[in-house]
């Protein structure tokens, strides 16, 4: 039998007394994290906890925060949008009882004193209209734009201008979606249906201040920065332009690019590239781009030797910088003369002698008080004139000079249609001579003006008849309209009268008397602003007159008003709708995002529990242990 030692160790009393505190410490302090989480609710309390879980609750966290942000600008967008779709509501029906009144008063049978009492009826429905225009809600006006604090609407010189913007505020829905939650006010009523669109190309010359932001390109659509390679028939040189400002930087860079003989310079309309001697230049975009076609300097084959390059015209765009010495390719627009703007009972004749830039002479017209807006055209290349005062009658003339006609904004010309006249009921003629003009000496002749075309044949077709001797048909250098000029001497008065019951000469506006051996005619070519203010203001006045062709027209054109509104109260509706189904999507979002949250977080109470009964038992155990084990024996001395 094999007798194995006995293995006696001592164990000292200090590394018993560690190893009982250090069980006792961790079983403590994983006792009080257990009791943490249960009186917290939460496993993560400190990042410390769980780092990598922790920063995945920060994120959620994130998460949820912005997608508040968002939540509490659907819910003002909705709220916002629902008002828009219940006021829209009440206009349709407002409209829709002007139509029915209109549609009643329109019969033999009804009398004036019965229109007289409809036009009351309503002035009612037109002054609930301009209250519903400059509705407001929590705090905005509902149709004011981006001037939401501003009524958007005011009458003044007779009618109803819209004053607002048309620019409608926009908020972020989400990460990727920023949408407007507001509406047109200036769509809704038609507050600016009615323009002048300046017909003159008063493209500037190009400066080297120009910016590249400003050039439309020779394709329109702007100028893309990019790199093009320039060659001189020997080398080539890649030149980087993204980023430059101004035309004069795109030329620098050509210039300092080291590529010898070849040398960019500005002209009034692009840039041009000129050899030093012999140098054959060529220029092309790389990977696709499209910056050397855009400024018009595209060159694939090299030129022959010592030929320039001249590339096409870049298109400066007209700015509100833009000095009006620039304009017209650089000869500058001759302001001196000025012109003449009515609207309503409003007439102003405008100075702009002392304006220097674009946006001074749009602003000498829009705050002359006449009710008219004046802008830049989207192309850049003219000036817009709106007449956006509903129910009000808007001319532009000439002071003496020519400026409205190098505008193109002149409403009544030599070049004017005749069936645009008259509001587009055109110049009704007969078969046969429709005028007859008494000169100052007692002989008259006939004019025919059958089949003409433009004011400028019924000039030539006055001055033609009769040898076109002793009266001159001219168009008015001041003013707006056909002035006849005797030149007979006699001592009689210079008359134009109407032949054949023909209405001509009521629609050329040739009912004025003389004076000094002079007929000026009146202008028959006034802007009328439409909309939803200027049919109602109509149908009133129709209706006052017991005039039946008027108050059908007036209900012509309330019939458009009301598919206009009810078609955007539908597309407001359709965006009310979206709106909620991007909440419910975010709604569902959110609980998915919290759910995900809460697992990461939340404590688990039965497991922290159990948890918590087990290292309570274990504490109890090692406690046991440790006077067990530490409590001193005989062999403590041996």
């Amino acid at each position: 039998m094999a007798i194995l030692p006995l293995q006696l160790a001592r164990v000292s009393n200090n590394l018993r007394a560690s190893v009982s505190q250090n069980q006792i410490s961790r079983t403590q302090e994983a006792l009080l994290k257990i009791q943490n989480e249960l009186s917290t609710g939460k496993r993560l309390n400190a990042p410390s906890d769980d780092p990598g879980d922790s920063a995945i609750v920060q994120q959620l966290r994130k998460t949820l925060e912005k997608r508040e942000s968002y939540a509490t600008n659907l819910r003002h967008a909705g709220s916002q949008l629902s008002e828009v779709d219940s006021t829209l509501s009440d206009l349709t029906r407002l409209v829709e009882q002007a139509q029915t009144i209109a549609s009643a008063n329109v019969g033999s049978d009804v009398t004036p004193d019965a229109r007289a009492s409809a036009a009351a009826v309503v002035k009612s429905i037109y002054n609930q209209v301009l209250s519903i225009s400059n509705k407001q809600f929590d705090g905005s006006y509902l149709f004011g734009g981006d001037r939401a604090t501003t009524a958007p609407f005011a009458e003044t010189i007779g009618g109803v201008q819209f004053v607002g913007s048309s620019r409608t505020l926009t908020n972020a829905f989400d990460n990727s979606a920023v949408a407007s939650f507001q509406v047109d006010g200036a769509t809704v009523f038609n507050a600016l249906s009615s323009r002048v669109e300046g017909t003159g190309d008063l493209t500037p010359g190009l400066t080297a201040s120009t910016l590249v932001s400003d050039l439309r390109g020779t394709t329109g659509d702007g100028v893309q920065l990019g790199s093009i390679r320039v060659g001189n028939g020997t080398d080539t040189m890649l030149i980087d332009l993204a980023g430059v400002d101004n035309i004069a930087d795109i030329a620098d860079r050509i210039n300092a690019s080291g590529l010898t003989g070849v040398t960019a310079s500005l002209t009034s309309a692009g840039l041009t590239l000129t050899p030093a001697g012999s140098e054959q230049i060529s220029v092309n975009d790389l990977n696709g781009g499209s910056t050397a076609r855009d400024l018009g300097i595209l060159q694939a084959a090299p030129l022959a030797a010592g030929v320039s390059l001249v590339g096409s015209s870049v298109g400066p765009r007209i700015s509100s910088l833009t000095a009006l010495t620039d304009l017209l390719g650089g000869s500058g627009l001759d302001v001196s003369s000025g012109m003449t703007i009515k609207n309503g009972e409003t007439t102003r004749t405008l100075d702009f002698t002392g304006d220097v830039t674009v946006e001074d002479f749009l602003n000498t017209i829009n705050s002359a008080g006449v009710g008219v807006t004046a802008s830049i055209n989207v192309a850049g290349t003219g000036i817009n004139i709106f007449n956006n005062t509903e129910g009000t009658q808007m001319t532009i003339a000439e002071a003496g000079g020519s400026l409205a006609t190098t505008l193109g904004v002149r409403t009544f010309s030599a070049t004017s249609p005749l069936t645009e006249l008259n509001g587009g009921a055109g110049v009704r003629t007969v078969d046969g001579a429709d005028l007859r003009v008494t000169r100052k000496d007692g002989s008259s002749f006939t004019v025919d003006l059958t089949n003409l075309s433009t004011v400028q044949d019924v000039l030539d077709a006055i001055n033609t008849a009769d040898g076109g001797a002793g009266v001159t048909a001219s168009f008015g250098t001041t003013g707006n309209g056909i002035v006849l000029t005797d030149t007979t001497g006699g001592p009689g008065t210079l008359s134009v009268t109407a032949e054949n019951f023909s209405n001509a000469l009521i629609d050329l506006g040739l009912t004025t008397s003389e004076v000094a051996g002079e007929i000026a005619g009146t202008d028959v070519n006034p802007v009328e602003a439409s909309g939803l203010f200027a049919n109602l203001k109509s149908l009133i006045s129709s209706l006052e007159s017991s005039d039946q062709a008027s108050i059908t027209s007036a209900a012509e054109g309330l019939t458009g008003d009301y598919d206009r509104v009810v078609r955007i109260r539908g597309e407001t509706g359709a965006r009310v709708q979206e709106i909620e189904s991007r909440q419910n999507r975010m709604e569902d979002q959110n609980i998915a995002t919290k759910a995900l949250l809460s697992s990461l977080e939340d404590v688990d109470m039965a497991e922290a529990i159990t948890r918590f009964q087990t290292l309570q038992t274990a504490l109890e155990a090692v406690l046991a242990t440790t006077g067990r084990t530490l409590g001193t024996s005989l062999l403590d001395y041996l």
